[in-house]
């Protein structure tokens, strides 16, 4: 989902973030009542602030207090903090037109609002860290962890199958050579067995890493 921010330096950020609220809530109310055009123009819009013709007054939603607003249009949704130095915005959308068409309105209308101030919204793209944040929890990332994560159950268990194959082994080599009534050719057939089975860990090893490789490529 495409998004940007903008941070908005001014001494009066809930102000501003107030007045946008109300001023969408009130079109909200208000666009299927406008007042007749004098002299061609529609006296109920401020030159600045119109609302797209085909925006109906049901597709504005706007909740706030005063430091936190939620602005919800068909196009995007705008998320805005009262800091103590700033109006911080956040605009999403389905798609970048959207976005852009979230953005343009936005900027004009605080433009048109903070005009003594000179206000300027420079639109950005959202920090790396709140990009992270959001990719840590998609599908993606999710499947790559898993199988990272059995990768190394995976040789973990392997390690541990071995080291018990070679001590258990190791323990009944030492008892047969200790035991005087076993010759010599038995005592060799019980280090020979240990040496194969230190050799069957090890091919096993390799071909677990060689698949999980290949699962990760």
């Amino acid at each position: 989902m495409p998004s940007a921010e903008a941070r908005i330096p001014t001494d009066r950020p809930s102000r501003y973030l107030v007045q946008l609220c109300k001023h969408f809530s009130n079109k909200g109310r208000h666009l299927g009542h406008r007042a007749r055009p004098h002299h061609g123009a529609d006296v109920t819009q401020p030159p600045g602030t119109h609302m797209p013709p085909e925006l109906r007054p049901d597709q504005i939603q706007v909740e706030w207090t005063d430091t936190q607003g939620v602005l919800t249009l068909p196009w995007g949704r705008c998320t805005m903090d009262a800091a103590s130095d700033a109006l911080v915005l956040r605009a999403e959308a389905d798609d970048e037109q959207g976005l852009r068409r979230l953005q343009d309105l936005l900027a004009a209308h605080l433009s048109r609002f903070g005009r003594r101030e000179e206000l300027r919204v420079e639109w950005r793209e959202p920090a790396p860290a709140a990009r992270c944040a959001e990719d840590a929890g998609s599908p993606a990332t999710t499947a790559a962890s898993t199988s990272a994560r059995r990768r190394h159950l995976t040789w973990a268990g392997v390690t541990v199958l071995g080291i018990l194959a070679v001590a258990v082994h190791l323990g009944l080599a030492g008892a047969v050579l200790s035991t005087p009534n076993w010759t010599g050719w038995a005592a060799g057939t019980v280090v020979l067995a240990v040496l194969l089975k230190i050799v069957a860990v090890t091919f096993l090893g390799r071909r677990v890493h060689r698949r999980s490789r290949r699962q990760a490529g």
